[in-house]
């Protein structure tokens, strides 16, 4: 929350912030969006861990513009078949997203705010293993698009702003362009994944060292398992 107390208020009506942000998705509920397509609706796992960037512009202490840009490697593991288990992983790769965030109400020490972004990336599949064993990957890519936009409600109680929401996120990426192996009998059709369940929950906490420094740790759970860890420096 862009709030006086983890956010520095200042004389001018600006500011900007550097940061860092950490955010390992542990699994993430998602399925084929298509039911007509070749594989079926089984996913064992989808996780990924991103580190990107941060530089936000704040206006009065009370609304937030954040871009973030940085890297994301995947792992997704997912059933066809009953005989066949296919695992799919990317390394480090592009990743940026585009969000804000603005308070809404103040209720004395309460506050409520809201917050959304949309993230994308484009990825080259590094590795792809059916039943463990390595298959081709020239020209297999996944694209990754999701949109969020979330409520939270936060408390400052000394230097810790406690806070907890729900948000509705949409999630539609594609796997595609994965080569045929005639090593292998099972070949793989292009896939839309979206996620399973469109809301998460989240609390968090954050923590203001001095004016300009802030700390924030961050837990979801629901339509994914994910913590997270950023820090910013305001100047």
């Amino acid at each position: 929350m862009p709030e006086l107390g983890l956010w520095v208020s200042n004389d001018d009506w600006w500011g900007i912030k550097l940061g860092y942000e950490w955010d390992n998705i542990f699994d993430k509920r998602v399925k084929v969006d298509d039911r007509q397509s070749s594989v079926r609706d089984r996913y064992d796992n989808y996780s990924s861990l991103k580190n990107q960037g941060v530089l936000t512009f704040n206006v009065s202490d009370r609304f937030e513009f954040y871009t973030k840009l940085g890297v994301e490697k995947l792992e997704i593991t997912q059933r066809p078949t009953d005989a066949v288990r296919l695992q799919y992983f990317t390394d480090n790769q592009f990743l940026w997203t585009v969000g804000g965030r603005i308070i809404l109400v103040y209720w004395e020490e309460m506050v409520m705010g809201v917050n959304a972004l949309y993230s994308g990336s484009f990825m080259r599949l590094s590795e792809i293993l059916e039943n463990g064993a390595t298959r081709r990957t020239s020209g297999g890519r996944y694209k990754y698009n999701e949109w969020q936009i979330g409520i939270g409600f936060s408390r400052e109680i000394g230097i810790f702003v406690p806070y907890i929401g729900l948000a509705y996120a949409s999630m539609h990426s594609n796997l595609y362009n994965i080569p045929d192996d005639l090593n292998f009998a099972f070949q793989i059709a292009d896939e839309d994944v979206v996620n399973r369940e469109p809301f998460i929950l989240f609390l968090g906490v954050g923590l203001t060292k001095g004016e300009n420094v802030s700390v924030n740790l961050e837990s979801r759970m629901v339509g994914e398992k994910a913590i997270s860890l950023a820090g910013s420096l305001r100047f």
